[in-house]
């Protein structure tokens, strides 16, 4: 896959979490893929989960400042925010998404806080 490909696709998986299309979302991924958000989810069954918790709590990118891409590893830099975060009287979270791809899927993706974020 060309570095274009890949911020392609990247693109439309987070158009798909936007939308909250489930269906969509879990197209990007394999029985062999993981997830790692503060715990490390594993496989398809986990990553949905995942997914669902995620929308109920109504987290969004409210702005994506980088997009790279290095051979098969996209890396994100964003900003979040979800009910759960203004609950806690946070309005937005900086952080990195690294997504490392096999072919069209996500094999790897991990979220941490951005240092100074």
């Amino acid at each position: 896959m060309t570095e274009g490909e890949l911020e392609a696709i990247t693109r439309e998986y987070l158009a798909a979490f936007e939308a909250r299309n489930l269906e969509e979302c879990m197209g990007y991924y394999t029985d062999e893929s993981t997830l790692e958000f503060v715990t490390l989810f594993q496989g398809r069954a986990q990553i949905e989960e995942w997914h669902k918790a995620r929308f109920a709590a109504g987290l969004r990118l409210v702005r994506l400042d980088r997009i790279s891409v290095d051979g098969n590893k996209v890396a994100l830099d964003a900003v979040a925010t979800s009910k759960r975060l203004r609950a806690w009287r946070v309005n937005s979270i900086s952080g990195t998404i690294t997504a490392v791809f096999e072919g069209t899927k996500i094999k790897e993706m991990k979220f941490g806080i951005r240092a100074g974020g």
